[in-house]
């Protein structure tokens, strides 16, 4: 897939043919155990999306963005707003294999931080945890500020927002 027709859209695992949708990508990706460890390391494997869904996104202030090339869908990351903490939490930030290193990671990141995010005066925050092992993730995280809070089974990563 060259053709670069990139759109950020927000989607509901509340809306049926979504979920459809998500399912077959999401199966897609999670095939290999290791993946899904990285992704959402209290899974088991083999996916399930009902698990999946019941463990993650049951509450309403969780958003969900799919990053597509024209058609297919390459990327996906989720954001928890907690406006009690002062907190946005990202989660399941995903990039198809075969699109990793093209700067998409980021560019889902970006837009969570621009459009959601920066959009409530109260957040002063991002976190998000990580697998130990997964350097590139660490690396690409720290590459746009965030810096490593905790260090248990994973990293808790946080991201100060500056909202001059």
């Amino acid at each position: 897939m060259t053709s670069q027709k990139l759109s950020i859209i927000n989607i509901s695992y509340k809306n049926d043919e979504s979920v459809r949708v998500l399912t077959a990508v999401l199966s897609k990706w999670f095939s290999n155990p290791k993946t899904l460890h990285f992704t959402s390391p209290n899974l088991k494997y083999p996916f399930n999306i009902n698990h999946w869904i019941s463990t993650f996104y049951n509450e309403d202030n969780i958003e969900t963005y799919i990053l597509k090339d024209e058609n297919w869908i390459i990327g996906h990351i989720s954001v928890k707003i907690d406006e009690n903490k002062n907190l946005a939490h990202l989660f399941h930030l995903f990039i198809d294999n075969e699109n990793r290193q093209k700067g998409y990671a980021k560019k889902l990141i970006r837009y969570v931080e621009k459009h959601i995010i920066a959009g409530k005066d109260n957040i002063k925050a991002i976190n998000l945890n990580c697998v130990k092992k997964n350097i590139p993730a660490i690396t690409l995280y720290q590459s746009i500020g965030f810096q490593i809070l905790k260090e248990k089974k994973w990293l808790k990563m946080i991201k100060y927002i500056d909202k001059k």
